[in-house]
């Protein structure tokens, strides 16, 4: 059985999963890389982690990659289209949280209908740009688990898509194509993971971007 554990820690983080499959993984970063390494180390061995997905470069997703890849030695991913938004703080938006966005090196591009596996799970990466250029989903086919970014939250709510790259028009078609998957557990890039009535959950989100 495959485990997901939200690992974050740290006060406006996005929410940082650690994937306890055959081959280990971490979906985003976070901002603050020492309350996540504490919190990975109750399940894990951090070293033991084969790669960080990030589902797009905001700074609260990945501004302590590069901290959590010296720590665990894992391969850092990220989203061809936002390669270039990497060190640069409007991109990253972390002028948004006083800070400087971080230089990282990235391993290897995701791009649309790329599979992560990581032994009992298949995880497709989704290009769902919106809230950002190069926004990421991944979908678990089998177990229909969503790990969805900032492009839909629980209870209807969507990213924001009035900063650096969004764009609200790309945001609707991304939930779009995420509203004809059938999705049994949703973990979002912020607030909590869900597995109620979850479809349903994105229908709202849907109408909800449609709205603006």
């Amino acid at each position: 059985m495959v485990e997901v554990h939200k690992v974050s820690g740290a006060a406006f983080d996005g929410n940082v999963y650690l994937v306890l499959d055959e081959r280990p993984i971490l979906v985003d970063a976070g901002m603050m890389a020492g309350p996540t390494l504490k919190n990975i180390k109750k399940f894990i061995d951090p070293t033991k982690i084969e790669m960080i997905v990030l589902t797009h470069c905001h700074h609260d997703h990945s501004g302590a990659a590069p901290q959590l890849k010296e720590a665990t030695g894992a391969r850092l991913l990220l989203s061809d289209k936002e390669v270039g938004c990497i060190g640069d703080d409007l991109a990253s938006v972390s002028y948004l949280f006083g800070q400087q966005a971080p230089e990282y090196k990235v391993d290897e591009t995701l791009k649309e209908g790329m599979v992560l596996d990581t032994g009992k799970w298949k995880l497709e990466v989704m290009e769902t740009p919106g809230h950002s250029q190069g926004s990421l989903c991944l979908y678990e086919r089998t177990e229909k688990v969503l790990f969805s970014g900032d492009t839909v939250f629980p209870d209807g709510n969507i990213g924001r898509t009035d900063m650096y790259g969004g764009d609200t028009a790309e945001l609707v078609k991304s939930i779009e194509r995420l509203a004809k998957m059938d999705v049994k557990t949703m973990y979002p890039g912020h607030m909590e993971i869900t597995s109620r009535d979850v479809n349903r959950q994105i229908q709202m989100s849907l109408r909800f971007a449609k709205s603006i």
